[in-house]
């Protein structure tokens, strides 16, 4: 298999870090879809990142969308997805938050820095800062690290990658709203992921 995309993309570093997870061996180029744009088009039209290729040669996008394919080819035991329906969805909940607050700090960064000066959204910014602090409320009031230190299961599981990605693209991104909105708990439990021999591997 053969992943491309940056990893300062949270979505392409998701999808980098559970791929060693669940102990598939793969490929990974790194294009920017700014600054690669003739070579990322060659490989997805879309323009969108990531993109898996599988060994088959079928082209994959979407984090969410290339989990789910892995979920189904890797073995049981590698599974980052609980079985206990309960569980799942616990997990499912998590992640969507995450996810939520990945969309959201990559649409505050564009605004901030992408977008023309002239053409600043005050009111869409101030409203994309306010989900932004919400979500991380609910991470911290439901997040409870167990004696492992997971939030699922005895091992790492999607949710903790999800989780721990996001905060590190707000730390690494929007560094004023990790100072001041990323409670203490979380930043222990992003510092304890990161740690991880996988999520170093596929640093940030």
């Amino acid at each position: 298999m053969k992943l491309i995309g940056m990893l300062d993309s949270p979505y392409v570093r998701r999808v980098a870090i559970s791929l060693k997870a669940m102990g598939f061996s793969f490929e990974h180029q790194q294009l920017s879809v700014f600054n690669d744009i003739e070579k990322m088009q060659a490989v997805n039209p879309l323009m969108k990142a990531p993109s898996l290729i599988t060994d088959e040669g079928t082209l994959l996008i979407d984090s969410t969308l290339i989990l789910e394919y892995l979920y189904r080819k890797c073995s049981a035991d590698c599974s980052l997805f609980p079985k206990d329906l309960e569980q799942f969805t616990k997990s499912q909940y998590l992640i969507g938050i995450a996810l939520t607050l990945c969309d959201k700090a990559v649409q505050l960064f564009m605004e901030y820095n992408r977008r023309p000066p002239e053409k600043f959204y005050q009111e869409w910014a101030d409203r994309i800062d306010e989900q932004l602090q919400t979500g991380l409320e609910l991470l911290d009031h439901h997040v409870i690290v167990n004696d492992a230190g997971y939030v699922i299961a005895e091992r790492v599981m999607q949710a903790d990658i999800t989780i721990a990605v996001a905060i590190k693209y707000i730390e690494k991104k929007l560094p004023d709203l990790y100072k001041n909105h990323v409670s203490n708990k979380l930043k222990t439990f992003s510092t304890k992921m990161e740690a991880l021999p996988f999520f170093q591997e596929y640093m940030f």
